[in-house]
């Protein structure tokens, strides 16, 4: 990280993740046929995008160097 993420940002991505965690560990300890899971699967895919999409729209990711990687994996220059 180059440090050019602002704090707020960065504290948001953070909380998603710590919610994300939390909802897989409710959902690793719902029990079957409680309607709970169906509603837990959502709100971790939800809150997957939004951190995803909080990301992108920081800045600073170029989505099209993946072209330049190859069979390899990461170029040399990386």
């Amino acid at each position: 990280m180059d440090g050019s993420l602002r704090v707020p940002l960065l504290v948001r991505m953070l909380t998603l993740n710590t919610e994300i965690c939390e909802m897989q560990t409710e959902l690793f300890h719902a029990t079957l046929g409680s309607g709970r899971i169906a509603r837990l699967q959502e709100d971790i895919d939800r809150h997957c995008r939004t951190s995803l999409t909080t990301c992108w729209l920081s800045g600073g990711y170029d989505l099209e160097a993946e072209e330049d990687w190859g069979d390899e994996g990461l170029s040399a220059a990386d």
